[in-house]
């Protein structure tokens, strides 16, 4: 029995250690390509949204979007693979391998490269799947020598800002914000239209200026680095990065393994008179530093005390970057230019003992510094005035070495973001790790609980789950998309990482909550696409326990607007000094609509909230507005023709809600008894109950505000095709008018409430809430004021401030009482109308009535519909080829209808975006 015992001590004893997980498929071969050549990126996404990546075959481009589906209420990756574009790009570049996508800062334009380094420009047209070839540069040699290594778009010449924490004070968030410059050169043509430009480096020492010049048509410069003595002069990556004096800092390594530093200045030799003629940018350069064998570190030491000796030959550059001066949050002075380098290392698959060994990758660093050179003292002496101080030389580049950071993994890509203050490392396991540029540390959960500072610091990240070979990073870095040798894209958000989500962890949603508003309001003001954001926010929501998600969804709903009007200094008080113009054009206005709008209607199988409703139709009241101002300044305020014709399906709309929002008084009216005095708490119970937006829109200032400006609109459309009727003599006038007249003069008989009646019903609201707010003026400051505002449009709940204006207005006697007597209205007829177009019901009448329509939702026109049968009628599709497209965020559909020369050209062009702020995609 002892022997036996023993004989089992012998089999359970200190086991032999597990083999490391097995490498991803296809990594030798993409190690090699990252190693050989530095533009070699297959997968790119744009600021825009627009995700563009090379087929498996190499030869087309394909593009893909985020999209959410309103009838499951979940967000995936939308492959677009029938494109004109992909065959376009076949034939421009003859069927050759492509090598490298780039996109521009502005996320528009896209450089798509070859094997040989020939390029091609497209442009996103309207569409995020449809672009355009605008320049192409296809006459180099097909060489290796051509290859492209590495590129750099320049900046464009703003300031941005750049929101480095949220700390919380007596209960609220405040958002640290700073303001940086882009640093230059720039395009000096780009002053009042967006033109940009770009520098690309090829394995044989060739800088390559493209730019748009002034006449907005691509044009391109070269330069040689130097000429190749050998074949280890020849280039194998190469990082750009701007540099004071509007000059760039470049680093390349060669085949050699050396790595050299170079400062190049750009020349625009702009024309200074009429009769003089620019003969276009010269580009010069200037060698700072060479460093010989680039390598790790041959002694390198971890953390755990463990020295590792790394052979130089085993040691092979996959990438290189630049990371320009920024500034340190920790002092006050700016961490200057560091080239950084990956080195990874995959050893054979197995050993000469059989046990494999584990891949690994060695982030290495050098920072750039200013050494100031002087010579001996007895230099002075020659000098005709004797000095015994040192004669003081030029100040000369350096580069110095920093220490390496070794992780056990192989990197795959490598990302600058948030203005290069952060380092984003993809590892082929399908982890990203994100590093401080400044200290190269890993940015790691703080549980620090009135201070945070990003996503990744409140404990979200991405799951190690997905082996990938490529990857690319979402404007707001919350998403990845990426493949592996299956080369079918695919998507992964950040979640909370090691932690259960706790309903009653109140402390960790209120962080989340605060890093959501930090990173979208980074995204605002940098015209950055936030739907990777919203479908991160959406799926923490998704995550939360049932038993009171609801409850604590909408609670971090109101938190998370309430911050965010607040932060992006969006003033929803117009009820003292309302400035129309300016509300109009507010950006982030319809930014942080469209996320309320998008929050609270999460899919058809769900009732949308009653603060959704009232965003969503604040929205398209700020189109309509836009659409009537601009029709009337277009053509000196007497719209006609086509111009008329594409007003009817606004007005329509507009006499529609108005019609609306009169019938929902009414029934709120209707809920109080006429021998009971009037009850707050009935009205804000049938609210809550019924989500109808009418009253809210009624009270909120802004809201207010868009009903009355587009009554303008609608009155002088009203005056006008009067006074089309009025004419006795129709061939006075050209034929095309009198469709248009008659349709609208329908559509201003038909309403309850005449345009001009309708803008006396705001105006006396008007008054009625300054009085209000005029009454509690004592107790409360007009910045409390601009909070109750707020809170009435996040919330859905009327402040007690407003209590007395709601039985002004639908009280015994009030204001809608008398305007019904005075307009002759019938509650009977508004009763049993239809608002179904309008989309606000939630009735079996409004489904059926939008599962037969197909709507465009920007022109509010009908394009097709169907019978009760299935028979398709097409109103607006007469040969059957209408074209579509779909907001790739709200759903909405409208005809692609592409910018022509004529009377509604501009119209058109406002309808690039969707009027939820999302971007179309083409059906």
């Amino acid at each position: 029995m002892p022997m036996m015992m023993e004989d089992y001590d012998d089999l359970f004893s200190d086991p032999l250690p597990l083999p490391p997980p097995p490498l991803a498929l296809g990594l030798p071969e993409r190690l090699d390509e990252l190693r050989s050549v530095g533009c070699c990126r297959k997968i790119a996404w744009s600021k825009m949204g627009c995700i563009a990546y090379i087929s498996a075959d190499g030869k087309e481009l394909r593009l893909a979007t985020l999209q959410h589906h309103k009838k499951k209420g979940i967000w995936d990756l939308h492959l677009h693979t029938d494109l004109a574009i992909a065959e376009q790009i076949v034939r421009i570049f003859k069927g050759r391998e492509l090598a490298n996508l780039s996109w521009n800062p502005s996320g528009l334009e896209l450089v798509v490269a070859d094997i040989y380094g020939r390029i091609a420009i497209c442009t996103i047209f309207i569409a995020m799947n449809r672009l355009m070839v605008s320049k192409v540069w296809i006459n180099d040699p097909d060489k290796n020598i051509n290859a492209l290594v590495g590129s750099f778009w320049l900046n464009a010449k703003r300031v941005v800002p750049l929101y480095r924490s949220a700390v919380r004070q007596d209960g609220h968030w405040n958002y640290a914000v700073t303001q940086h410059e882009m640093k230059g050169p720039y395009n000096p043509w780009a002053t009042k239209t967006a033109l940009s430009a770009m520098v690309i480096v090829s394995r044989g020492g060739s800088v390559r200026l493209v730019y748009q010049g002034q006449d907005n048509q691509w044009q391109d410069v070269r330069h040689e680095i130097a000429e190749l003595s050998t074949s280890n002069d020849l280039l194998t990556h190469a990082a750009l990065c701007p540099d004071k004096g509007d000059s760039l800092l470049l680093a390349v390594h060669t085949v050699g393994k050396q790595l050299r530093l170079y400062r190049a200045t750009i020349d625009w030799q702009q024309s200074t008179g009429k009769d003089q003629v620019a003969s276009g940018p010269k580009i010069s350069m200037q060698h700072l530093e060479t460093i010989d064998d680039c390598c790790p570190m041959l002694d390198y030491t971890t953390q755990n005390q463990e020295t590792y000796i790394l052979p130089s030959s085993e040691a092979q550059l996959s990438h290189l970057e630049l990371l320009p001066q920024a500034a340190d949050p920790r002092s006050k002075e700016s961490a200057s230019p560091t080239i950084l380098a990956t080195f990874s290392y995959l050893p054979n698959q197995y050993s000469v003992n059989g046990v494999r060994e584990q891949p690994y990758t060695v982030l290495s660093r050098w920072v750039m510094r200013n050494v100031e050179t002087t010579l001996h003292t007895a230099f002075g002496s020659l000098t005709s005035k004797k000095s015994n101080s040192p004669v003081r030389l030029k100040e000369s580049a350096a580069l110095a070495r920093l220490q390496d950071v070794r992780v056990e993994h192989v990197a795959i890509d490598l990302q600058q973001i948030i203005l290069s203050t952060t380092v984003a490392v993809a590892y082929s396991d399908g982890s990203i790790e994100f590093r401080d540029r400044f200290t190269m540390q890993l940015m790691a959960t703080d549980e620090e609980p009135d201070r945070i500072t990003s996503l990744i610091q409140v404990g979200f990240g991405f799951q190690a789950a997905d082996p990938s070979l490529h990857v690319a990073l979402s404007p707001n870095t919350c998403v990845k998309t990426f493949f592996g040798h299956e080369h079918e894209p695919r998507m992964r958000n950040v979640q909370a990482l090691n932690r259960d989500i706790d309903i009653q962890d109140t402390i960790f949603t209120e962080k989340t909550t605060a890093a959501f508003v930090l990173h979208n309001a980074m995204a605002g003001f940098n015209n950055n696409n936030n739907d990777d954001l919203l479908l991160t926010m959406q799926d923490y929501m998704n995550r939360l326990p049932d038993d009171e998600s609801l409850a604590q969804r909408h609670k971090m709903e109101q938190d998370f607007l309430r911050d965010l009007y607040r932060t992006l200094g969006v003033n929803l008080d117009q009820s003292t000094d309302p400035q129309s113009d300016k509300l109009l054009r507010n950006p982030m206005l319809q930014r942080c609509l469209s996320l309320q709008a998008a929050l609270g209607n999460r899919s058809d199988k769900e009732p949308r909230s009653v603060i959704s409703k009232v965003a969503w139709v604040m929205m398209n009241l700020r189109m309509i507005a836009l659409t009537f101002a601009f029709a009337f300044a277009k053509s000196g305020n007497a719209p006609e023709g086509e111009i008329l014709q594409a007003m009817i399906g606004l007005a329509r709309w507009s006499m529609t809600l108005t019609d609306y929002i009169v019938d929902q008084l009414l029934e709120l009216k209707r809920r109080i008894e006429p021998d009971q005095d009037f009850d707050m708490n009935i009205i804000r119970e049938r609210i809550r109950t019924t989500r109808s937006p009418a009253l809210l829109l009624l009270l909120t200032s802004t809201a207010r505000t868009f009903l009355r400006y587009n009554c303008r609109g609608l009155r002088g459309l009203s005056t006008l095709s009067s006074g089309h009727l009025d004419q006795q003599h129709p061939h006075s006038h050209p034929s095309a008018l009198l469709p248009p007249s008659h349709a609208l003069s329908e559509i201003f008989a038909r309403a309850h409430l005449s345009p001009r009646a309708l803008e006396s019903v705001f105006l006396e609201t008007d008054s009625l809430v300054k009085h209000a707010y005029a009454a509690v003026q004592p107790t409360i400051s007009e910045q409390r004021q601009q909070a109750l505002e707020r809170e009435m449009l996040v919330s859905g709940e009327i402040p007690e401030a407003l209590w007395g204006v709601v039985e002004r207005i639908i009280g015994k006697g009030g204001l809608l009482e008398r305007v019904g007597e005075r307009e002759g209205v019938s509650e009977g007829e508004l009763f049993f109308g239809g608002f179904e177009e309008l989309g606000l019901g939630e009735d079996r009448r409004t489904r059926e009535w939008w599962a037969r329509r197909t709507v465009d939702e920007v022109r509010k026109i009908v394009l097709r519909e169907r019978s009760a049968d299935g028979g398709e009628m097409g109103l607006n599709d007469e040969k059957g080829q209408l074209r579509l497209r779909t907001c790739s965020r709200c759903g909405a559909v409208m005809e692609d209808l592409l910018p022509v020369r004529g009377a509604s050209g501009w119209m058109m062009n406002l309808q690039r975006t969707c009027f939820c702020a999302g971007f179309w995609m083409m059906l």
